[in-house]
């Protein structure tokens, strides 16, 4: 009888440790995806006031370096720009006023080196 308890003990002890694994896995992917810089989670305030965040940001848009945090930009901003955000909620369109207008005004240089790079040929950005 002690025998089958401490196996059968055993095997709930190893199931719960796979659970366990399952369960930490689920949560690193989760903490690595929810790093990523987004439209939504961008604040562009506080990443132009940081010269080299800004720079490391522009390199990764440019494709001149690797993105790590903002890769989850770099997947979206062609569309974006391309589209002027044209498929994106009220909500995501106002984030994205707001971004162009203060880039454009802080970094023209900047602002018009991602429209040239991204925008369509036909379609001017204005």
């Amino acid at each position: 009888m002690d025998r089958m308890m401490a196996s059968c003990f055993c095997k709930i002890f190893m199931m719960s440790i796979k659970h366990m694994i399952v369960l930490f896995l689920f949560t690193y992917v989760a903490l690595i995806n929810g790093a990523k810089i987004s439209l939504e989670t961008l604040d562009i305030e506080q990443l132009l006031s940081n010269e080299e965040q800004r720079k490391s940001a522009f390199a990764c848009l440019m494709d001149q370096k690797p993105c790590g945090e903002m890769q989850g930009l770099r997947d979206t901003i062609p569309e974006l720009i391309r589209t002027k955000c044209g498929d994106c909620s009220p909500k995501q369109k106002m984030k994205f006023d707001h971004i162009s207008k203060v880039l454009l005004e802080a970094q023209p240089v900047i602002f018009n080196a991602l429209v040239l790079k991204y925008s369509a040929k036909d379609n001017s950005y204005e």
